[in-house]
């Protein structure tokens, strides 16, 4: 019994409540949501990659140092010319047929420089569009977190309205309950009648507790999406959006509308890429180089440089199912374009329906609501009177909290469905 006491006293004294307007919500989220933060690494490699993919323009320099040892007549003589050491006698033939033990240290710095590689120029331009790509697809991401936390925001206020009007509810079943206790006792109504209070009054606090638990559980999941450490309670505005704020559906500069965009072009410039490497490419190339019999020592020098144009001619099958490979990449990417824009029209449209549909279940919400107040008004009237029953009262007044959980419930639904019509319209603008 005194260890459930301390774990109840621990967990009040983890949920602290703190106040968080909306604005507060969404900064914290873009500052601190991992998979926001996954996102925008996802971005920063693709540019990463990008920027390595200028190599195709700039030259390549290696260095290297190298030590040589053989007894192998041709490789032996070719040292001595390496390190300009060849004399009359390195032509006798005894020696050049049995050099014996040779060695060479060969520093060398070798050059690349590429010319005209077609294929590498739009492999270039296919990472450029790969990272515009990632960078439109992050700022989607961070438009769906900001619908995520005004979702979460708000079902934070409809749990806080939620327990407000089981609140009312559960003093209106202590009061009813306390007057069928006086009532019983003076005669008035049988044990049955009674119990019946006592269990409407039980069933209102569990629905009550449940209600606390709600804010809890929604309260974690704006701290989730926040990137912060759960167990805070959060007091938030009453927020009403305005279907005035709703705009026409507009594709052309929607952030995952311009991330499938540059996904066709990066696709495309894959395409072209693959048919260029069919094509012979052009390099220029060149060395220069130290060799001497003895080690860090640089007493020759030579060079060596060249161009090569090289044709790959034939190399199995694999070039020409790597260009059809890339070409169905481009039409499935065609294909989740036209999706996405039939999905958003689909989506908009539904969500406009249903905002009307709201807009009617609204009135006839509030309609409902007055309605249950003035029969709980009579019902309550005609049982002090001894005209209506205990079961009757208590029917009415669960209609009546029923009716008015169901209001906040459209509310909600109205809101969360012009917060979704606007992530549907979100736009670069």
């Amino acid at each position: 019994m005194v260890l459930i006491v301390l774990v109840q006293l621990n967990v009040q004294a983890q949920d602290k409540q703190v106040y968080l307007s909306l604005n507060q919500a969404i900064d914290s989220a873009m500052l601190y949501n991992d998979a926001l933060h996954q996102a925008a690494l996802g971005a920063r490699v693709a540019k990463e990659e990008s920027l390595g993919a200028n190599a195709v323009f700039m030259p390549q320099v290696g260095l290297s140092y190298s030590a040589y040892f053989t007894n192998n007549p041709l490789n032996a003589f070719g040292f001595a010319l390496q390190e300009q050491s060849v004399t009359t006698g390195d032509f006798d033939p005894s020696k050049l047929n049995n050099p014996g033990f040779n060695k060479d240290f060969a520093a060398q710095v070798e050059v690349t420089q590429p010319l005209f590689n077609l294929d590498a120029v739009y492999l270039r331009s296919s990472a450029r569009d790969y990272y515009q790509m990632q960078e439109w697809s992050h700022k989607r991401a961070q438009e769906y977190l900001t619908f995520q936390v005004k979702k979460a925001y708000l079902e934070i206020n409809l749990a806080y309205q939620n327990r407000s009007v089981i609140g009312k509810s559960l003093e209106t079943a202590d009061a009813f309950l306390k007057r069928a206790e006086d009532m019983y006792e003076q005669g008035l109504i049988q044990k049955a009648d009674l119990l019946e209070a006592k269990v409407f009054e039980s069933k209102m606090k569990t629905d009550f507790q449940t209600a606390k638990s709600n804010i809890a559980n929604v309260s974690d999941q704006l701290s989730f999406l926040m990137g912060k450490k759960l167990g805070d309670i959060y007091q938030v505005d009453t927020l009403r959006f305005s279907a005035e704020s709703v705009k026409g559906l507009n594709l052309s500069y929607r952030t995952d509308i311009l991330a499938y965009q540059a996904g066709l072009s990066a696709a495309k410039n894959k395409l072209q890429a693959d048919k260029m490497s069919l094509i012979p490419r052009i390099n220029a190339f060149g060395n220069y180089q130290f060799n001497d019999a003895k080690l860090f020592r640089f007493n020759s020098d030579s060079y060596f440089a060249g161009i090569r144009l090289s044709w790959k001619i034939f190399s199995g099958t694999q070039d020409w199912h790597k260009i059809k490979a890339s070409r169905l990449e481009r039409d499935k990417m065609v294909s989740r374009l036209n999706e996405t824009k039939s999905q958003a029209e689909v989506e908009y449209k539904k969500n406009i329906r249903q905002l009307s549909d709201l807009n009617y279940e609204m009135k006839q919400a509030e309609s409902m609501v007055e309605q249950a107040e003035e029969a709980l008004t009579i019902q309550t009237d005609r049982y002090a009177q001894g005209l209506s029953s205990t079961s009757d009262l208590l029917r009415v007044q669960t209609q009546l909290a029923q009716t008015r959980l169901m209001r906040e419930m459209v509310y909600f639904k109205k809101d969360l469905t012009i917060a979704y019509l606007a992530f549907i319209n979100s736009s670069n603008d």
